[in-house]
């Protein structure tokens, strides 16, 4: 079984979606799958966050579009026009290099509008099986284009209930789309290689700078967490406690945002150098926003990071909305400690509490591990995926 792969994002990338897809295809065949995307190929890219993947790269063309309409105030009807048009002319490149490829499935992930019903499109006409990898709710994620955000709830029924399987990185968003849809999505966690964490990170060091620690990208989704973490690390007057983000967001942009202060900031490391940084923390950070553009999208939220955290054997502290993925994952399986309100002397609270509680730091490291390797397993999702598309053992090394 061969498949064609299709993401906006694609390794070297940094971005969480292409760490989850280099970490299922690693192993895999380079014969068995191809990639598809709109962005350039990874070999123009600077990012050097994991190794190319070595299947063969396509990429889809910018497609034409109606460029008429901006001084008439008819830009949503315009872009009304040109998202159909796009599927249209981007499922016939990729239904011509699924053909060329001899492909016997298609997988599609969720990113630009396009690419859903593109590929879907693409395999009715090859007669070939259509998997939807929902990283993110597809209809919800257009938030900030009207055009799209229309066509994508026009789109989204048909691509959920004939897709051959969907595919959710957890269990809150395969429930809304089972409410949704009457289907039963597979939950394929976002995994990673625990290999690196299982030599534990030193002690926490007495007579030292307390370092609360973030690893990953920095956007609206965490903005007013962030904030209320600069004003509890102020309310405690505790100089020894800083927050440590390691981050390709700039310092004076995080400094814009408001994102200042107690903080000591890194430029972003290579996903190989990660592991050292968290299982050296004293405390690892974890934060959704209250109050952002998006609530849907932060409530069924499932962050890359989230099995790292736990297999680093750090107590972790949870700063997201009570009805979030996150905040019930560690609240369920008491593998953190969770701040579900809005409130930075709450924050304080949470952090003070693992800082005085051994017994407390011990109980959430131990539990965490357990959940990392139960859940969070790579070994587990790449099985769970190649089952799914019909690969066999020798195809999935």
């Amino acid at each position: 079984m061969k498949i064609a792969l299709i993401s906006h994002r694609l390794p070297p990338s940094g971005a969480g979606q292409a760490l989850v897809i280099y970490r299922i295809l690693q192993n895999v065949d380079p014969t068995r799958y191809c990639l598809i995307s709109p962005e350039p190929q990874p070999g123009s890219s600077k990012a050097t966050y994991t190794a190319e993947l070595p299947g063969p790269h396509y990429r889809l063309p910018q497609p034409f579009r109606v460029k008429r309409g901006e001084r008439f105030g008819l830009r949503h009807l315009r872009e009304g026009m040109n998202i159909p048009l796009a599927v249209r002319q981007r499922a016939s490149r990729i239904a011509d290099i699924v053909r060329r490829e001899k492909c016997e499935a298609i997988v599609a992930c969720t990113g630009e509008v396009t690419l859903l019903p593109a590929a879907y499109r693409a395999s009715q006409s090859l007669r070939v099986p259509f998997y939807a990898y929902i990283f993110d709710d597809y209809s919800y994620r257009e938030w900030e284009d009207p055009a799209a955000a229309f066509w994508a709830r026009r789109f989204e029924p048909r691509l959920m209930k004939n897709a051959a399987k969907v595919i959710v990185p957890n269990e809150m968003l395969g429930d809304d789309l089972r409410k949704r849809y009457g289907i039963e999505p597979v939950v394929i966690h976002n995994s990673f290689d625990i290999s690196p964490y299982e030599v534990n990170g030193r002690p926490r060091p007495d007579n030292e700078e307390v370092k609360i620690v973030y690893t990953g990208e920095i956007y609206e989704a965490h903005f007013d967490a962030f904030r209320n973490m600069i004003e509890a690390l102020k309310a405690m007057n505790r100089p020894d406690v800083k927050l440590h983000i390691y981050t390709n967001r700039s310092a004076e942009d995080l400094d814009k945002l408001g994102i200042s202060g107690p903080v000591v900031h890194h430029p972003g490391r290579p996903v190989t150098e990660v592991p050292n940084i968290q299982m050296n923390a004293d405390m690892l950070f974890l934060p959704l926003a209250f109050d952002s553009p998006y609530p849907h999208l932060v409530r069924t939220s499932s962050t890359t990071k989230l099995g790292e955290y736990l297999a680093a054997r750090r107590p972790v502290l949870v700063h997201a909305p009570k009805d979030s993925f996150v905040s019930w994952y560690f609240r369920t399986h008491q593998c953190g400690v969770v701040v579900d309100q809005n409130d930075p002397s709450r924050l304080a609270e949470g952090i003070q509490s693992i800082l005085r509680d051994d017994a407390l730091r011990q109980r959430l490291t131990t539990t965490g591990w357990e959940r990392a390797r139960q859940d969070f397993s790579i070994e587990k999702s790449r099985a769970d995926f190649a089952r799914l598309v019909g690969w066999n053992e020798a195809e999935h090394r």
